[in-house]
């Protein structure tokens, strides 16, 4: 039976969100369990928001492979919330920066910890001290939330255009599908 110009569009969708729902998940879940280890009750939230999302991609995907195309909707809809809850929690974080803790933060490092010690190792071979840090954290604490919110809108936004653009083909590959029994 040759196959029809939709069935590789069905086949990168099925690949696609099996990669991303697991990717979500494991990735989320960890960060979830980091941030209720340290006590940080937002990026818990966050990470278990993410954490159902990739969940949902993967049972949706599943429904996909059953015939059911609803689920293309679901795949859509995941990406929107995990853009939309990162988005939320960047703006939240960056409104939320205290320099004040940061330095404090800092300053307190040990040297005993393993950490600590290797960064001040670091900074003593350049002449540096953790002082000489503070006029950087700013800029390093606002780059690195624009730089999780740009990357959440490229690779979730991406996934998202992706999946509205294939509706259609993924609709009739799958109507055609049924049409045939499967």
């Amino acid at each position: 039976m040759p196959e029809s110009a939709s069935e590789p569009t069905l086949r990168r969708v099925l690949a696609l969100s099996l990669m991303d729902g697991w990717c979500m998940s494991l990735f989320s879940g960890f960060c979830t369990l980091g941030s209720l280890l340290t006590g940080e009750w937002a990026g818990a939230a966050v990470g278990g928001i993410v954490m159902s999302c990739g969940l949902t991609t993967l049972r949706n995907r599943r429904r996909l492979l059953r015939g059911e195309a609803g689920g293309m909707e679901w795949l859509l809809r995941a990406q929107l919330v995990v853009i939309g809850v990162v988005f939320l929690f960047v703006v939240q974080c960056l409104l939320a920066f205290d320099p004040v803790a940061l330095k404090h933060g800092l300053d307190s490092l040990e040297t005993n910890s393993l950490i600590g010690g290797l960064l001040l190792n670091q900074l003593a071979q350049y002449g540096l001290s953790i002082t000489d840090l503070h006029p950087l954290l700013k800029p390093v604490y606002v780059g690195f939330y624009l730089l999780v919110m740009g990357g959440t809108l490229l690779f979730q936004g991406g996934l998202a255009f992706f999946y509205l653009t294939r509706r259609a083909l993924v609709r009739a590959e799958l109507a055609g599908r049924v049409g045939e029994g499967l």
